[in-house]
């Protein structure tokens, strides 16, 4: 699998298990020490897993109910590969996201790839 595929992949198996409710899984997906920027918390961000658990814990409960589209762009940025999901949420309105996953290849196992960092944005 090239890294773009393994990136693009990291992605869909990110909203795959959020919307089946697997938090872990979703989880597992980021390092360590990873940095998600959403436009909910009281902070500018949430680092590390102990502090991005309890969001996943709310977007799964979010995610329950919704229909959503998703488009992926991938865009290479040195030894990171940026990849972004272009997501259409549908329930009774229509809400548009964008979320850039930062993915990391700086692993001994190049096969490994992990969100390093994630920004939401939500689009009028």
């Amino acid at each position: 699998m090239k890294t773009n595929e393994k990136s693009e992949f990291v992605v869909r198996e990110y909203f795959k298990r959020i919307r089946s409710g697997d938090v872990q899984g979703s989880l597992n997906l980021f390092s360590d020490n990873a940095v998600v920027h959403e436009p909910f918390s009281k902070s500018k961000y949430l680092s590390g897993k102990s502090e991005i658990e309890p969001f996943l814990n709310s977007v799964v409960m979010a995610n329950q109910g919704l229909d959503y589209g998703l488009k992926i762009e991938k865009d290479n940025q040195g030894d990171n590969t940026v990849v972004i999901a272009d997501v259409i949420f549908r329930k009774e309105n229509t809400i548009r996201c964008m979320i850039t996953f930062q993915l990391d290849n700086t692993k001994a196992d190049k096969s490994v790839r992990t969100i390093k960092r994630m920004d939401i944005e939500f689009i009028d």
